[in-house]
């Protein structure tokens, strides 16, 4: 079943690396940066948190979201 998530990692990503997150939105930031959208089960959760942390990004927080994600700014 394929949930809604926001991941939070600190500092901004690896340009390579945003071509590999598929259908996650990236909204970069120097200090953070989040990462928002569908992810196809726990396994494909964990692939994504387990490459942020292979490559050394600090992961800040996981949020799952029933059926929508926040707006920004809201």
């Amino acid at each position: 079943m394929t949930r809604l998530y926001e991941i939070s990692v600190r500092g901004p990503l690896p340009a390579s690396l945003v071509e590999e997150l598929g259908p996650l939105s990236i909204d970069p930031a120097e200090a953070r940066t989040v990462l928002r959208g569908p992810v196809r089960d726990q396994a494909a959760l964990l692939g994504v948190l387990t490459r942020l942390r292979d490559i050394g990004i600090e992961i800040v927080e996981v949020r799952q979201f029933a059926d929508q994600l926040p707006v920004k700014g809201a």
